[in-house]
């Protein structure tokens, strides 16, 4: 049917958006740092830094929303209790990230004078948090990938029609 291929869908548009979320927030921070003179350089940083907590808590909402309609395509569509369980362990965790982390993080970036210790740990258990949620996707990846492929359709061997009388088609 196809909800493997609707799963298959979901899941690649999880990973990219994700893989693309990395690329994005490294690129505007590289950009603050070639841009501008030294008096500027800080201000630019704080530009970049508020821009991928904007980009980070909506491409979170977004990964809540691909998550759950994931797993409920895995469960119900597929009847995969282990894909759909392992679909549920990524969204918990984007959860987590989303309710937890991200807010956390957001109070301290404020105050980052103050905290920047405690701010650069949270940082760091977000980002091993993310390449966690990448190896855990690119696994539902590879578990999924032979049910799709089990599911495709074959080829049909076609006989050849060699009738005699061809009176039927017209010239």
């Amino acid at each position: 049917m196809h909800h493997q291929r609707i799963a298959a869908f979901l899941l690649g548009a999880w990973i990219l958006g994700s893989l693309f979320m990395i690329f994005v927030a490294t690129q505007n921070f590289s950009m603050a740092d070639t841009l501008g003179n030294p008096d500027t350089h800080a201000a630019l940083r704080d530009m970049a830094g508020r821009l991928n907590q904007l980009f980070f808590v909506n491409w979170e909402r977004a990964e809540l929303v691909i998550g759950v309609a994931l797993v409920g395509f895995l469960l119900f569509g597929m009847a995969s209790r282990l894909l759909a369980s392992l679909a549920g362990a990524v969204a918990i965790l984007v959860a987590f990230q989303h309710f937890l982390v991200t807010p956390e993080m957001l109070s301290l970036a404020a105050h980052l004078d103050t905290s920047e210790n405690q701010f650069m740990k949270l940082h760091a258990i977000y980002g091993v948090m993310e390449v966690v949620k990448l190896v855990m996707a690119f696994g539902l990846a590879v578990l999924l990938l032979p049910s799709w492929r089990r599911g495709a359709v074959r080829a049909v061997e076609v006989q050849p029609v060699d009738y005699a009388h061809h009176g039927h088609v017209d010239r």
